[in-house]
């Protein structure tokens, strides 16, 4: 089951004003719902995408940020590689602890308002949207046709998601805790991908043409529509029980949330079994 993000934005209510506002490494920004709309302008136009730098992706924009550090004098021992791995989680720990955040804002995996601040020094700008994030209404009901309930299946498809999103293939056989994708799509669906939770708190909304509330979480990673439109991967359907759209939102969502997998008591077969 999937709720509203806690990490790296923490909720607070505001008594008297009736709204939420979310802290961003201890900012004040707008509801999460607003968050993917945070731009910041960079010399010469140059823009880092926040959802290109998460733990295990390769890339350029991973590329800037490494640089970044090691010109603000934090230390990357073998150097810029393009790889947010070990040493640049580190790194980005120190660069956040410099910033003075502490606990879950200082854990080395970047926020939108410590990665705008390095932006700020370095010369680039950041965008904190998803990028394709979607309106809730656009989100479509319809289940899958003949499709088997089995761990092969769903491999196949986790496999095929993770070379899209960028998510390392250890997501699939296991990080350094164990934690995976099938131990949390097991326990979230049984490997079912036109699975739907009608009796959970998420159980809310207008009836869909699946027949259940339009909040409820489905399909092979339970997510529901609300967190499917926000963490919609760019070029998936907008079907919620779409085997690689869903398995993408839910991936997504976990790195907003938690920063990796390997925070997420339900992919760890070690340890039991807990809503995330």
């Amino acid at each position: 089951m999937l709720t509203n993000p806690r990490h790296p934005w923490d909720a607070l209510h505001l008594r008297g004003v009736g709204r939420y506002l979310v802290v961003v490494d201890h900012q004040w920004c707008a509801p999460w719902s607003v968050l993917p709309h945070r731009r910041s302008q960079g010399v010469g136009g140059k823009v880092v995408f926040l959802s290109n730098v998460r733990f295990g992706k390769r890339n350029n924009d991973v590329k800037s940020v490494q640089s970044a550090l090691v010109a603000a004098g934090f230390s990357l021992p073998a150097g810029v590689t393009g790889i947010y791995e070990g040493q640049t989680r580190s790194a980005y720990a120190a660069w956040q602890r410099s910033l003075g955040l502490t606990g879950s804002d200082a854990d080395g995996f970047p926020g939108c308002s410590s990665l705008t601040r390095l932006g700020r020094k370095s010369g680039f700008g950041v965008d904190c949207r998803q990028p394709g994030a979607i309106s809730t209404s656009s989100v479509r009901f319809s289940k899958n046709s003949a499709m088997p309930n089995n761990e092969a299946t769903a491999r196949g498809f986790a496999e095929q998601v993770c070379t899209m999103t960028g998510a390392p293939s250890s997501w699939i056989t296991g990080v350094s805790n164990h934690a995976n994708l099938l131990t949390l799509m097991f326990r979230e669906s049984s490997f079912n991908s036109n699975a739907v939770n009608l009796h959970d708190v998420n159980a809310t909304g207008a009836v869909q043409s699946d027949g259940a509330h339009f909040n409820c979480s489905r399909g092979y990673a339970q997510v529901t529509a609300v967190t499917f439109a926000e963490n919609h991967e760019e070029g998936t359907s907008h079907l919620i029980y779409d085997p690689l759209a869903n398995i993408a939102a839910a991936i997504n969502y976990i790195w907003h949330r938690y920063g990796d997998i390997s925070r997420v008591q339900q992919a760890n077969p070690n340890l039991p079994p807990h809503p995330y």
